[in-house]
């Protein structure tokens, strides 16, 4: 049974990630390829890359860097992969995957009338830039019967917004072994923001708690990502001594055990992976109480605010330098992960998803 994940680009992101997962199911009679919609560039695509050829997961890369282009012409370079490969499922993982899939078929669908569609709802929120292309494309998943959501949040989400209950598969994840991360400093209590630098993640509140830590000499702040508000946080924190900023760092899942801890304030999420990926490496989260992150910890977990509400985060976070309960802290939070997202129990789900639409 020959599979394709369509994904944005070949890099780092948690629809990536969980793409990857899936095909690395060791089930005997499946044949899992990775297709980019978008050209990714640089050292993480081509370490990415790499990834894929050491598990023996066909990769498909575009030509094309601009996002629209690459929609648009979509269409014409996939027929030419389908005619070659002759996909079985084709599953898509977020926005751009799942608009250059629709477009797809409408001009070639009818080529391949035995071809079925599976499809991760990824986020609480959709289409937030296309919002009436977006009907069109929820339409058409909604009548193949394809849309898996990635917890109880997206689900409901998706059922306020546009009619449907989706069946859940959550996340799955490794545990991965960890490795010493040479920019952590000795003697305070590291935590580690990752994520990126858009309203969604919590920006403005991860930039007052930051700088409400200034003159802290306990706390250091590393914070890793880029996006558009990038320039507004370098620009507050430039004199602040209790932070470092990092663009990128490839494989950060290697190192989230060397962190105290870490911060997620975002205002809402699909199902977030860092905060399991952190739960499994034994670093507890400090999260806002919000859809998508909740649910990756449970259901009493003590690090979490209500409203993203800056002075209760402040709060919290004074009263980790003297904690004594980290280790149950730690022990809550990894038995969770372990029980709810194992990278193992997603693979049987979606394959099992994958035989019913073969028969």
């Amino acid at each position: 049974m020959r599979i394709f994940h369509i994904i944005t680009h070949f890099d780092i992101g948690g629809a990536e990630r969980v793409a990857v997962n899936i095909a690395k199911s060791p089930t005997v009679g499946m044949e899992y390829h990775l297709v980019e919609v978008v050209r990714g560039n640089g050292e993480f695509s081509q370490s990415f890359i790499e990834e894929l050829h050491d598990c023996s997961i066909c990769c498909h890369r575009s030509h094309i860097t601009n996002n629209k282009i690459a929609i648009i012409l979509f269409p014409l370079w996939f027929i030419y992969l389908s005619f070659k490969w002759k996909p079985q499922v084709i599953h898509t993982h977020t926005e751009i995957p799942d608009l250059s899939i629709y477009l797809w078929n409408k001009i070639f669908g009818w080529i391949f009338p035995t071809i079925k569609y599976v499809r991760t709802i990824h986020n609480t929120e959709l289409w937030n830039q296309w919002p009436q292309i977006g009907r069109k494309v929820e339409s058409f998943f909604k009548k193949k019967h394809a849309n898996i959501a990635i917890s109880q949040s997206t689900q409901l989400c998706y059922k306020r917004v546009y009619g449907e209950t989706p069946p859940i598969i959550f996340n799955g994840l490794q545990s991965v072994k960890q490795k010493k991360f040479k920019h952590i400093i000795a003697n305070k209590i590291n935590i580690l923001f990752a994520g990126r630098l858009e309203y969604q993640k919590g920006i403005d509140q991860l930039i007052a708690v930051v700088n409400a830590f200034k003159c802290n000499p306990k706390f250091y702040f590393h914070i890793v990502g880029d996006g558009s508000m990038k320039e507004k946080m370098h620009n507050t924190l430039k004199t602040s001594t209790n932070v470092s900023f990092y663009d990128k760092i490839f494989g950060l899942n290697q190192y989230i055990g060397d962190f105290n801890y870490l911060f997620m304030p975002s205002n809402h999420e699909g199902l977030a992976l860092m905060p399991i990926e952190a739960s499994l490496a034994h670093t507890p989260t400090i999260i806002n109480n919000c859809p998508g992150l909740k649910d990756t910890l449970p259901e009493k977990w003590p690090l979490k605010v209500n409203n993203n509400n800056i002075n209760d985060f402040i709060q919290l976070i004074l009263s980790l330098e003297n904690t004594t309960y980290y280790e149950e802290y730690v022990n809550m939070a990894y038995e969770y992960a372990q029980t709810n997202f194992s990278i193992e129990k997603m693979q049987q789900e979606y394959e099992q998803v994958y035989k019913q639409h073969k028969s």
